[in-house]
C-alpha cells in the first residue's frame, strides 16, 4: 500500500498532479544541458551558408539534392524504353516486357468483346421472350461491369509485377547484380 495524505471525501484524486510531498524538495545538481559534449569533444561542423544567402530549397553547397537519384533513375528507365512493340515481341533475352505496351490494346479489346457479347445476350433474351429481355436490359449489365472489372484487375496485377521486376532490375544492374 502506499501511503499518501488523506483527502476529505467528494475531493478526486489527480493522478497526474500528485500533492507536495512534506518535507524540503531534494536539491540534486543537474547539468545545464545534460548530453552535451566538452568543447574539445564536439565534431568539426562543416560550413554552411546562411539561410539568407541561398535560395529556398536548394541544399547546402556540396550537398547532393534529394530528387537527383530519382531523376536519374526516371531517365535510365526512359532510355531502357527505346525499343518499340515488335522490338519488344521479338526479344528473344526477355530484357523488354511488352505487357507496359500491350495493356491499353487489350483492355480495349476486352471491352469491346463484353459490349458485343452483352448485346447478343440481350438479342438472345428478346427473342427467347419479352419478359426475359427486359430482365436482362435491367440487371444483365451489372454482370458485364463485373467482366469488365475482373478484367481490369488482372490486367493491373500484370502490370504491376512487370513494374515491379523492371524495378528489381534495375536496381540489380545499378547494384552490379546483373
Amino acid at each position: 500500500m502506499s501511503e499518501s495524505t488523506p483527502r476529505p471525501p467528494g475531493e478526486p484524486e489527480d493522478p497526474y498532479n500528485p500533492p507536495p510531498s512534506p518535507g524540503p524538495p531534494p536539491q540534486e545538481p543537474y547539468p545545464q544541458q545534460p548530453y552535451q559534449r566538452e568543447p574539445s569533444q564536439q565534431p568539426a561542423q562543416p560550413y554552411q551558408q546562411p539561410i539568407g544567402e541561398r535560395p529556398v530549397g536548394e541544399p547546402p553547397a556540396g550537398e547532393p539534392s534529394f530528387y537527383a537519384g530519382a531523376a536519374s533513375s526516371a531517365a535510365d528507365v526512359a532510355r531502357n524504353d527505346t525499343k518499340g512493340f515488335f522490338g519488344a515481341l521479338f526479344d528473344y533475352s526477355f530484357l523488354n516486357y511488352v505487357t507496359p505496351k500491350v495493356v491499353k490494346i487489350v483492355y480495349v479489346i476486352v471491352t469491346v468483346l463484353i459490349a458485343l457479347g452483352w448485346l447478343v445476350a440481350l438479342v438472345a433474351a428478346f427473342s427467347n421472350s419479352v419478359w426475359a429481355g427486359i430482365g436482362f436490359l435491367l440487371f444483365g449489365w451489372i454482370i458485364a461491369l463485373v467482366y469488365l472489372a475482373i478484367a481490369r484487375i488482372t490486367l493491373e496485377f500484370y502490370l504491376a509485377v512487370v513494374s515491379i521486376s523492371e524495378k528489381v532490375n534495375h536496381y540489380a544492374r545499378r547494384d552490379g547484380m546483373l
